[in-house]
């Protein structure tokens, strides 16, 4: 995985991460990607990168590793 801090003209920070074609092997078999933002310089939060099938798939995965999320929004990601 490659993780990346970069800054927008307006100095807004973009989070780069770059996932091989072992870390999506490793999502799709339900080992989730933990990244902390500490290791960027941003302030301590961890993202954590799920995969699956379906969405379903991942929120099944999500509840039973984590517990129910508070909040979800399932929809495309912005290209």
């Amino acid at each position: 995985m490659i993780k990346a801090l970069l800054r927008e003209p307006n100095g807004r920070a973009v989070v780069v991460l770059g996932l091989s074609g072992e870390n999506v092997t490793r999502l799709m078999a339900d080992e989730p990607i933990v990244v902390q933002l500490a290791e960027l310089g941003l302030q301590p939060m961890k993202i954590v990168l799920m995969g699956g099938r379906t969405e379903a798939d991942i929120t099944a995965q999500l509840t039973e590793q984590f517990g129910a999320p508070r909040k979800t929004v399932n929809r495309e990601p912005e290209r």
